[in-house]
């Protein structure tokens, strides 16, 4: 008999994680699982790693030439015996009730699409940081999902049916970022969908130049927006225009903790976007404001704004 769920894990030299990872799948308390660990052209110690592993049976290993997460996952999918595709970066964590919770969930509810749950972040340190939400993902999702910034979903915390993930097409591979939340509106434009309303997962935060990242995004998620206006011409043009504004604000409010100069002069032009795309969109004018505040203040103005975010201790 096939299992009910295919966990697949893509990887890239991640040999200092993916043995938490792996270890998070196996203390499942569901056990119909099979997992498949695709590795995009690792130069590390990842396939002496698991080759024990692979041995054992307890997971098959596949290998490719380098050619990005979207192809990785997408070929995990094809490689899949399962009836649901559950994901899972070789760097984050399954809670141990994950799977059997979702597992629950579809088969109470089969017409759903995928389900989620919440997340935690954290560092490589073990800090803590903080719970996300995502309980407003949930039903007929498409498009308002296209407007939301505030809080996004995590590819960890999903299972899908694959069915449902092949017609919709798999990943997209020409996208360096927003391939998942590509794919989760074209899955959610078809069915509805539905999470657990529970920390499940664990995502872990690396200590790159997240600023970086920050200014580097904007313009892919940009993107991400024009191929989804162009996949959906029937949406109004003012639905298009506030949705461009609440990407702008919210990269405006995440950059205010960063205290760079540049950043600084990236939320304006922001805050300008918005209002451009926008022009009720008052909330711009708060990030536009504090980034003229000095960066002592305002990192902790944003500290603190985290913290009652997230449900982070205090101090």
């Amino acid at each position: 008999m096939p299992p009910t769920v295919s966990v697949v894990i893509p990887t890239r030299n991640r040999v200092a994680y993916i043995l938490q990872a792996l270890e998070s799948v196996f203390a499942q308390t569901y056990s119909d699982y099979e997992i498949i660990v695709v590795d995009d052209g690792s130069q590390d110690e990842t396939p002496e790693t698991l080759q024990p592993l692979v041995k054992a049976g307890k997971l098959r290993y596949i290998t490719q030439p380098a050619s990005g997460v979207s192809a990785a996952r997408n070929r995990g999918v094809a490689e899949a015996a399962g009836r649901y595709i559950a994901f899972l970066d070789s760097d984050d964590l399954f809670m141990p009730s994950k799977l059997e919770k979702q597992v629950a969930l579809f088969e109470r509810h089969p017409q759903l699409g995928f389900v989620h749950c919440w997340f935690s972040k954290f560092d490589d340190a073990g800090r803590d940081l903080g719970l996300r939400d995502t309980s407003r993902f949930d039903g007929q999702i498409y498009p308002f999902m296209l407007q939301e910034w505030d809080v996004l979903m995590a590819m960890p915390c999903m299972l899908m049916r694959k069915d449902a993930l092949q017609a919709a097409g798999g990943f997209d591979t020409a996208m360096r970022w927003g391939e998942d939340l590509d794919l989760w509106r074209r899955m959610a434009k078809r069915h509805p969908v539905s999470l657990v309303r529970e920390d499940l997962v664990g995502v872990r935060v690396h200590g790159s130049n997240i600023s970086a990242q920050r200014r580097e995004a904007v313009s892919h998620f940009e993107r991400y927006l024009n191929k989804a206006f162009a996949d959906d011409p029937g949406l109004s043009t003012s639905f298009r225009r506030q949705t461009y504004a609440r990407l702008y604000t919210s990269f405006a409010r995440n950059l205010l903790g960063e205290g760079q100069a540049e950043d600084m002069r990236l939320v304006r032009q922001l805050c300008g976007g918005t209002l451009a795309a926008w022009p009720l969109a008052w909330g711009a004018v708060v990030p536009w404001l504090a980034s003229f505040i000095p960066s002592g203040a305002r990192r902790r103005l944003a500290a603190w704004l985290r913290r009652r975010r997230y449900g982070l201790e205090q101090g």
